[in-house]
């Protein structure tokens, strides 16, 4: 079989006019914090663009938690911020909906998916792994690098771009990628911002902790973001 054609895009205008088999990467840290919680057995992850919606959707879902952030920030009715060890820590999450708004992330996959990409997966490192097997297939695939507020280049959804690239392509991976990440700006901002907690730093760069995809579909009228195994 002959290895897939891989086209890499970058920020939200990335998404549009996208089609076909699309992954959305959102590295520090919506989509590591998605993988703790889907992990942790929430049932399901509603996928917002903006503050708006999601508490409008965490209203009509009983018992949902409310999670994601506003300029890196927690929003002061949010059960969750955007924090893979807030995720990790919350209580009773098995069973429940997340509703889940961030600045690139999940901003990205609704503006994705509305174009035309089918199937989408949502990834970071914590599920690289999982997430290149589920796409392994495909004749033509995008990759989707959501940036910061979906608008200025991160250098770690870059890189993890190019981490799922190599593995989806069986090439060995380079071996200083996560130094770089780790010495990059993207991981002194998380390191440095005091509402932060320094731990995320860790939990993100924590390549293929996980073993499944995260598939988002379009159902009901919402995004909906749930683990897919092999």
């Amino acid at each position: 079989m002959a290895a897939p054609n891989i086209t890499r895009r970058s920020l939200l205008a990335g998404t549009h006019g996208i089609s076909g088999p699309t992954i959305v990467i959102d590295t520090f840290r919506a989509f590591t914090t998605a993988a703790f919680l889907l992990d942790r057995g929430v049932d399901r992850i509603v996928l917002t663009e903006t503050l708006a919606e999601a508490r409008a959707r965490s209203h009509s879902i009983p018992d949902s938690i409310l999670c994601g952030e506003e300029e890196g920030r927690r929003p002061d009715d949010f059960d969750l911020g955007n924090s893979p060890i807030e995720a990790e820590c919350f209580d009773h999450p098995t069973g429940r909906v997340v509703v889940m708004r961030t600045s690139a992330g999940t901003r990205s996959v609704v503006s994705a998916l509305r174009s035309g990409a089918d199937p989408l997966y949502a990834a970071s490192l914590v599920v690289a792994g999982a997430t290149a097997s589920a796409v392994r297939s495909r004749a033509e695939i995008a990759i989707i690098a959501s940036g910061l507020s979906g608008i200025t280049i991160a250098d770690e959804d870059e890189e993890t771009s190019g981490l799922i690239e190599s593995r989806i392509l069986r090439l060995p991976d380079d071996p200083e990628r996560l130094h770089r990440i780790r010495s990059g700006a993207g991981a002194r901002r998380l390191t440095t911002t005091s509402w932060i907690d320094p731990e995320d730093l860790d939990r993100c760069l924590e390549v293929d902790r996980f073993d499944f995809a995260m598939r988002a579909e379009m159902g009901d009228g919402m995004v909906v973001l749930r683990q897919e195994r092999a």
